[in-house]
């Protein structure tokens, strides 16, 4: 029989008897199927259906290969108790998703629920417990986030790691009121049984999710039964914990009920002294190992487990994202997502401990850009470089660690080098989403053949063979003393799956000699792994280099964190699907994967934005809508109004890169169904209601949707879909042109209408709200600067925007942020997301305030030395808190793009090219500056300034000539507000228009003459 889903796939049924505050009362069941309805999200099955062999009611689902829901919903007021327990009837069959209950307010926004990820339904009609603090909110604008009325029930399957088809059947659904718990709580009476036993009794039922066990000092080797009983004759087993180490021993016990706990102590000497138990409400097994660290000595385990913010960054290949590792600022490495970690740690001869904890740390990364970061530890008696790279293919990659000791001393130096597996992952407990952070499962580990083993797999294997191998159980304690005195490994199980191994290497260096230690996982290839290095390093050379940049040293950090960049928007895409992260945001997204692709095209990377084009072309749903994102479900039906412009401009932006007419024509189907679903959203809301002065600032607007993150409590006109959509109808209308499509004045007529529509609508929005700057959602009248920067770029509509509305705008963003650099405006995070107002800085011509923000954001780099962002940065560096994932692919190609601006950047309306407006003036003054191979809609750019006695020559070389449809011209507008240079070509004086040069056609060299 399957697993039954409250007790053992979701935790749910609880031990005991609740107190009743009043008599259990059935709200709903299977007996009228009038009062149900069926929902489904798009190409998704559902139906409603009687099952007469026990009178429940099913809702029979059938995916259909995409992702998506399957609701059963009714009416059902509710006035909810404070405490209470819901008691459903529920069966199912089919494949493992996820199983949810959601209550819904009147208002239909605001929703409570229980998600149950990956469930597997029983096969027969099985209770379900659900308390109170099982019931979380989901979503909604409400402030008062307490459960107190409903007036809705839906009962959902949510495509999860299976999908395919099903049912899920109901037949009762009771509500309990509970009485009130004790307040506060009587102390438990402890009582000795015989030498061997002890028990507790707390006097009232209590419920709780561990015990922690403090042993009198002195105790080891403790084999004991935790038990517990409702009424103190009858016992059931609780844990069993085998060779505990003493001390404080935590024992996690989730969905726990009981009145009486028995500690019955089977080996080791008895405790005379008091052992001292209390409940514990850990949510998760992460809070009790937090529990167990924070007796440790500092560096014994991750800082992540002691509440500090941790930080790490990506190693693996391009395209290889499910088995790239994490590296964390502190040394450590987990081998693949949700996987164990590595963590290497010293011991002196004199017994002296050396942990991250006791030395100074600091990062980089190999050329100081490539993808293969780098760990240093400096202590007084010694020195440790940590290096990590991986090599392969997508499909079956390879992960690589280098650990390089270095004696600094005078005297010869004798050590132990430990290299430990450990159970969690690099990821940090609160980090979730796609990838719940920290424990990760460690049930079995053997040491075989010269390799680690671990649940049953080959993972590591090191290049020096260590000269002890010792193991585990979680019960054995976690301090490294244990580890590294624990008996020899050959087979270890830990019911817990919480094993610890220890590789420990004995080494002694002369003054100024260095050893190195290797490993690789797993071991596929018989290359040595320093060749393995150097091979890995030369791939990424060429491949972050196609696009080649010249700077002076003062812009150096600005391109390495460009070629960085790059390596790990590659590094986290799945085959062809470009994804923001590996971890939390480990699926792809269009509105991501769009603005990847118009950074990765820049750089030359034509193979990689063709793929997922082609990709995420095959995920549009027959209607034409375009999926927000897709993962190994399927494609995701939530409506977010972005989508559909993005996939547009995706496909065109290929196109203006590659000039694939073939390649264009085969996607012409799509582009169809897609522009025709935007003008049935669009026309939607052209309408009388939307006419009225009250709504006539939404007329001609996308439909609201919560495609804008700030707005995922109730869906909003965010004028972030409406700059998107502009920009599809006018890609969809290139397309069109291009392929010759009788569609082509239809088209043309509906740009021209939503761009005209649009602007009124920014225009009304402003004035509705009483505002002087675009707002962000048109019903909202918020301030969201970043999106407007979607208006500059890529929608290109610079010219149409209200000027003064777009002046105050910017203004407006750019003394707060200085303020909040500066210090006098307070700040709880922000989104480096932000690194998109760098290039409407550059195109707004003010050059001077894009590099100020980017002094800013560079600060936040985190930890230096690895280029990169996290999706979230916090004032405190050691605060906490859900980052998404570092880095993220999705700010990397926000970097990217405002950087290349620096150098180069379209302006559409015009044809032109606009080149070095972010150039600073010490730059010219500095060094040369030369760009190579820049991709552009017209084709490769090349320019070089170098300085001269007088001033500077700007070189146009040959290939530039061969730009195309460059109708306006190539312009060079000169930084700063001093003298302009004079501008000579063939002798010939040049004029400036304002402080912008257009530049002769290439091939063609200017002299710029200073005149200061």
């Amino acid at each position: 029989m399957r697993r039954y889903l409250a007790l053992l796939a979701c935790s749910l049924l609880l031990a005991g008897s609740p107190a009743l505050a009043a008599a259990p009362r059935l709200v709903a069941d299977g007996s009228d199927i009038a009062q149900w309805k069926a929902l489904a999200s798009d190409q998704v099955r559902a139906s409603l259906r009687r099952d007469s062999s026990d009178a429940s009611l099913c809702l029979d689902y059938d995916f259909a290969g995409v992702s998506g829901y399957a609701v059963m919903r009714r009416a059902l007021p509710l006035d909810w108790p404070r405490r209470f327990e819901l008691v459903g009837t529920i069966k199912g069959s089919g494949a493992t998703n996820d199983l949810q209950m959601k209550f819904v307010d009147a208002s239909g926004d605001n929703v409570w629920w229980i998600n149950r990820p990956n469930t597997a339904l029983p096969a027969r009609l099985t209770p379900m417990k659900i308390r109170e603090r099982h019931v979380s909110f989901a979503w909604g604008p409400s402030e008062d986030k307490a459960l107190r009325r409903t007036e809705a029930l839906e009962l959902v399957i949510s495509a999860g790691r299976e999908g395919g088809k099903g049912s899920l059947c109901l037949s009762s659904l009771t509500l309990v009121e509970r009485a009130p718990d004790p307040s506060p709580w009587p102390e438990a009476r402890q009582r000795r049984v015989d030498a061997q036993t002890q028990d507790f009794d707390f006097q009232h039922a209590r419920e709780f999710m561990g015990l922690a066990l403090q042993w009198p000092a002195g105790l080891r080797g403790l084999d004991y039964d935790l038990l517990a009983s409702d009424d103190g004759r009858q016992w059931r087993n609780l844990r069993a914990v085998r060779g505990s180490d003493g001390g404080l021993d935590t024992v996690f016990l989730p969905e726990s009920e009981a009145r009486w706990l028995r500690v019955r102590q089977l080996r080791g000497t008895p405790a005379t002294g008091s052992l001292k138990l209390t409940l514990q409400d850990w949510p998760d097994r992460n809070a009790m190992l937090k529990a167990a660290a924070a007796t440790l000595p500092r560096g014994q385990l991750p800082r992540a487990l002691l509440n500090e913010q941790n930080y790490w960054t990506l190693v693996g290949v391009d395209g290889g994202a499910a088995q790239a590792g994490l590296v964390s600022e502190d040394g450590a490495i987990e081998l693949h997502r949700s996987g164990a970690s590595i963590e290497p740690s010293l011991r002196l001869a004199d017994g002296t401990s050396i942990t991250w904890a006791d030395v100074k740390l600091g990062q980089s990364l190999a050329d100081g850009y490539l993808p293969m970061p780098r760990v240093h530890w400096r202590h007084p008696a010694i020195e440790l470089v940590i290096e990590a790279a991986a090599d392969g293919t997508r499909d079956a990659s390879a992960l690589m660690a280098r650990y390089t000791l270095r004696n600094p001393g005078k005297q010869p130096l004798s050590l132990t080098f430990t290299l430990a597996l450990r159970p969690w992952q690099v990821n940090p407990p609160q980090q979730f989403l796609s990838t719940q952070g920290g424990v990760s499962k460690v049930g079995q580990v053997a040491w075989r053949n010269g390799q680690l083993m671990l649940n049953g797999k080959a993972v590591l294997a090191s290049d020096a063979r260590p000269q002890a191998v010792t193991a585990l159980p979680f019960d054995g304690g976690l301090s490294l003393a244990s580890l590294q005195a624990a008996p020899k490994l050959q087979q270890l199980t830990d019911p817990q799956a919480l094993a610890s191994a220890a590789l420990q290497y004995r080494i002694t260096l002369s003054p100024g000699a260095s050893r190195t230690i290797a490993w690789s996982a797993p071991s596929s290839s018989t290359q040595r792994i320093d060749q393995r290095f150097e091979a890995a390093a030369a791939h990424w050379r060429e491949r972050l280099n196609r696009v080649q940049l010249q700077v002076p040293p003062a812009a150096q950090p600005i391109v390495d964190s460009l070629r960085t960049a790059l390596a790990q928007i590659l590094m986290s895409r799945q085959g062809p699907a470009l994804q923001p992260g590996t971890r939390s945001y480990a699926r792809s997204w269009v509105r991501d994967g769009a603005m990847m692709v118009a950074g990765l095209l820049r750089l030359g990377e034509q193979d990689a934005a063709r793929e997922f084009v082609d990709w995420y072309g095959g995920q549009v749903f027959a209607s034409g809508k375009v999926p927000c994102c897709v993962d190994q479900r399927g494609a995701d039906p939530v409506v977010e109004n972005d989508s559909h412009g993005q996939y547009l401009y995706a496909v065109a932006e290929v196109w203006r890169h590659t000039r694939d007419d073939a390649w264009l024509a085969r996607h012409w189907p799509r582009v169809q169904q897609v522009a025709d679903w935007i003008e049935q959203q669009r026309q939607s809301e052209r309408t009388a209601t939307n006419s009225t002065p009250a709504r006539a600032h939404l007329f001609g607007l996308m439909p609201p949707s919560i495609s804008h993150e700030g707005y995922s409590d109730k869906p909003a006109y965010a004028l972030w879909d409406d700059f998107w959509t502009l920009r599809g109808l006018k890609d969809a209308v290139q397309i069109a042109e291009r392929l010759n499509k009788p569609e082509l004045p239809a088209w043309q007529g509906r740009r021209d209408e939503f761009q005209r529509e649009l602007m009124a609508a920014i225009q009304a929005s402003a004035r509705v709200h009483k505002l002087d700057h675009i707002v962000g959602a048109a019903d909202r009248g918020d301030f969201d600067p970043t999106s407007t920067t979607m208006a500059l770029n890529p929608a290109q509509a610079q010219e149409q925007l209200p000027p003064g509305l777009l002046e105050k705008t910017f203004e407006r963003y750019w003394q707060e942020s200085l303020a909040r650099a500066q210090g006098r405006r307070a700040w709880k995070d922000y989104t480096p997301y932000e690194l998109r107002t760098v290039g409407a800085f550059v195109r707004l011509g003010q050059p001077e305030r894009a590099h100020a923000m980017l002094d800013f954001f560079f600060k936040d780099q985190r930890p230096q030395g690895w280029n990169q962002w996290a999706e979230v940065v916090l004032p405190d560096y050691r605060e906490p808190r859900f980052l998404g994932d570092m880095p993220h692919a999705w700010v990397s190609s926000d970097y990217i793009r405002s950087a290349l601006d620096l150098f180069a950047y379209e302006r559409e309306p015009q044809a032109a090219l606009v080149i070095a407006a972010g150039l600073q003036r010490a730059w010219l003054d500095a060094g040369d500056i030369e760009v190579r191979g820049l991709s552009t809609p017209y084709g490769l750019l090349d320019y070089r300034i170098q300085r001269t006695a007088g001033g500077w020559a700007l070189n146009l070389p040959a290939r530039t000539a061969r730009l195309h449809e460059l109708h306006g011209g190539i312009r060079l507008p000169w930084p700063g507000d001093g003298p302009l240079p004079r501008a000579l070509h063939q002798g010939r004086e040049l004029p400036w228009q304002g402080r912008q040069l257009l530049l002769p056609r290439a091939p063609a060299v200017v002299q710029l003459i200073k005149q200061d």
